[in-house]
């Protein structure tokens, strides 16, 4: 049976204004840019307390909040590890790109990080070590307004699956490194529809099944 879980922090942060909140806009925006200091990230929490023991086809669905028809762009999708120490603590009411869980920012710009060779990881100031890709370089465009973005892989199900604090954190980035234009821009549940997470419960063996298996495991002993 299918069940839907919604968003209960949804946000953005933004490296040219590192010590600014977000909330409240009517837009949440992902995007990065090497050539100057726009790397934008969206942030997404869900709460998964009563959730099922096993669960498959998940899906991260948001909603596009505006019309562009540019194309050739890509997302990426992380979830936040619980090895992170403020992966139950940060609020969308006051969070900002400097202390964002899942960045390590480090005050230099994304332009010099580029010329000193720096990797793609380390311009978007991500801390790896606490964060699982989930998905890779999936590509959008052109944006609907209103129209439905989503998410699913093996990974995403698993990592819902590992849960084991009532929580999940998404961290929503944009792949491509070249142009600061053609952001992805989806609504907050403040201001439009928000984020969900869709999910079918795993199947608990039914008593016939046990019996069944109970019963085949039996005969063998004899054989």
């Amino acid at each position: 049976m299918a069940a839907t879980i919604n968003v209960a922090d949804d946000t953005w942060v933004r490296e040219d204004g590192a010590d600014s909140n977000r909330n409240g806009n009517d837009q949440m925006n992902a995007r990065t840019d090497i050539d100057a200091d726009d790397n934008d990230i969206i942030l997404l929490r869900f709460p998964t307390t009563g959730l099922p023991s096993g669960v498959s086809n998940v899906s991260l669905n948001l909603f596009w909040q505006r019309s562009d028809g540019g194309t050739g762009n890509g997302l990426k999708l992380y979830g936040l590890n619980e090895t992170d120490p403020d992966e139950t603590l940060w609020d969308e009411t006051t969070v900002t790109y400097n202390n964002a869980p899942g960045l390590l920012p480090d005050g230099i710009d994304p332009t010099a990080e580029t010329a000193a060779m720096s990797s793609f990881d380390e311009v978007q100031d991500l801390d790896v070590a606490n964060l699982t890709l989930l998905v890779a370089d999936q590509p959008y465009g052109p944006q609907v307004l209103n129209d439905p973005y989503s998410f699913s892989s093996a990974a995403l199900d698993a990592f819902l699956n590992a849960d084991t604090n009532g929580e999940v954190t998404f961290l929503i980035l944009r792949s491509n490194e070249a142009t600061s234009s053609n952001q992805a821009r989806f609504w907050p549940k403040e201001s439009g529809p928000g984020a969900t997470l869709t999910f079918e419960a795993v199947p608990e063996p039914t008593a016939a099944v046990i019996a069944l298996a109970g019963a085949a495991a039996l005969l063998r002993r004899r054989r």
